[in-house]
């Protein structure tokens, strides 16, 4: 029994003393890596732009021949693209707990 008294006093607290410390960035890395990411979402939302060009092109072909509602598919893919893009620093936050 004693055996089992001291698992569970170890699984109680040994979980209250692991620190939990802020994330912060490397000394000089805030600037390098801020215009790396920013680069990055500027590129996405681009490609997300030309990406929606190209299936309205394609819708608008494909509209004379009755064939159009097969790329919704597609714009919907790209929509939820964008919002990934769009929200990727606040999605990381939620899920790491930041």
């Amino acid at each position: 029994m004693s055996l089992l008294v001291t698992a569970l006093d170890v699984l109680t607290n040994v979980p209250t003393g692991i620190p939990d410390p802020e994330p912060v960035a490397p000394p000089g890395a805030e600037g390098p890596v801020a215009v790396l990411l920013s680069w990055a979402k500027w590129l996405g939302l681009i490609a997300a732009v030309v990406g929606i060009i190209i299936i309205a092109i394609k819708i608008a072909i494909n509209v004379r021949r009755g064939e159009a509602a097969g790329e919704l598919g597609g714009l919907l893919y790209i929509a939820i693209a964008c919002i990934l893009v769009g929200s990727a620093v606040s999605l990381v936050g939620f899920i790491s707990g930041a």
